[in-house]
């Protein structure tokens, strides 16, 4: 049944907002009438089916940013002494995402019908991970929900901003290689054709690479609908990747000198970091393996990590399985190792995610130091043929008329 969310006015000065299931907005507006209300605008924000909310819109997503407002916001109306129902209920009347604001108070009523709050987040997997039901669930069983919110969503803060850095570092070369594939294409559509005409007129020959430069101009000029159709079917084609060739995917990534490292180690510090997370709020370990082996990318680390959950589960040990995988750094193993014989397995794992990130800042500013000089030349090259293949037949022509 759809989902409306709903403003209604009582009397001249008070307003009033919230969710109502109904066929249409008529129903809405009929049943709030009924209600003593004045409909002021009805909108559909969701659609209920077994009394989960699923979103209706293409463009209602939920992001992380607000997936961690929602956090913050739920440790500290309970830190501050607030029932849990309560504390969702104002969330839910402040969330400006409609979407959210609908899952949230589809959950605050199933939290005032008596179900735990962790149950009831995780008929949502898509907006409330695995990794966050379970640190809930941890929450309501030790009676330290607030604190563990809390820890949650800084959690969730490191990991984004390990992504962030990785995308404002592509920022620079992605903005090198469009300018420079803008230039590109503006002289072989707007200057090359004009420059041809030049050679057609005068019937002169023009040497080799400049005949090619004519040729791709051409190319580009009567075939670029191929071109893009192209471009079109690859983005479906990686859209559509099975898991077999992710797979593929990702153990040639690994292979790759600088880009296999770094990958590495954006995985072991999302994997030590999660860890530590769970393992510090009393879940065990096993349990809290297979709860992280989802939230990592690499298929080919997942597996291998799969293999180690399967030692945990013969009575193995969580640095013996890691060893026994080419894909673990030695460092974090022996780590992890030493953390094991200690008892302090969720503190050194805290140490070696903060280790990891220091060595992600380092191989940013590494990739960055390559990879801009590698652009520049590569564009330097490609427009330095434009220019020269240009060039050369104007001195063959004065070279002739001398």
């Amino acid at each position: 049944m759809p989902l409306y969310n709903y403003k209604a006015k009582k009397g001249p000065k008070d307003l009033v907002d919230g969710l109502m299931e109904a066929e249409s907005p008529q129903e809405v507006s009929a049943k709030l009438t009924s209600q003593g209300f004045f409909p002021v605008h009805i909108e559909q924000v969701g659609v209920v089916i077994d009394k989960k909310i699923t979103v209706s819109s293409f463009f209602g997503t939920i992001s992380s940013r607000d997936l961690n407002i929602f956090t913050y916001q739920l440790a500290s109306l309970i830190k501050a002494g607030l029932p849990l129902l309560s504390g969702l209920y104002i969330i839910a009347e402040q969330t400006e995402n409609k979407h959210l604001k609908a899952i949230i108070s589809d959950i605050a009523q199933s939290v005032k019908h008596g179900e735990m709050l962790s149950t009831a987040m995780s008929r949502y997997p898509k907006i409330f991970p695995p990794l966050y039901t379970a640190m809930i669930k941890a929450g309501e069983d030790s009676g330290a929900l607030d604190i563990i919110l809390k820890r949650l969503a800084e959690h969730r803060e490191k990991v984004e901003e390990i992504k962030s850095r990785v995308r404002s570092a592509m920022v620079y070369p992605i903005v090198l290689v469009l300018a420079g594939l803008g230039a590109v294409i503006f002289l072989m559509l707007a200057v090359i054709p004009q420059f041809k005409k030049v050679f057609t007129t005068i019937k002169v020959e023009p040497p080799l690479s400049t005949q090619i430069l004519f040729a791709i101009g051409d190319g580009l000029s009567n075939y670029w609908y191929l071109f893009l159709g192209g471009i079109i079917l690859l983005l479906i084609i990686t859209k559509g990747v099975t898991f077999i060739q992710k797979k593929a995917l990702d153990l040639f990534k690994l292979s790759l000198p600088f880009i296999g490292n770094f990958i590495r180690k954006s995985e072991s510090a999302k994997l030590a970091s999660s860890l530590s997370l769970l393992l510090t709020n009393g879940i065990p370990i096993l349990a809290s393996l297979e709860i992280v082996i989802p939230t990592l990318s690499n298929e080919v680390i997942k597996d291998a990590l799969k293999k180690v959950a399967n030692e945990l589960r013969l009575g193995g040990t969580l640095s013996k399985g890691m060893q026994n995988s080419k894909h673990f750094f030695p460092f974090m193993t022996n780590m992890i190792k030493v953390g094991e014989e200690g008892g302090k397995l969720d503190e050194v794992l805290v140490e070696v995610s903060s280790f990891y990130e220091r060595e992600i800042n380092e191989s940013i500013k590494i990739g960055l130091s390559l990879l801009e000089p590698a652009v520049l030349v590569g564009m330097a090259v490609v427009i330095g043929f434009i220019v020269l293949s240009m060039l050369l037949p104007i001195f063959q022509i004065s070279v002739a008329a001398q």
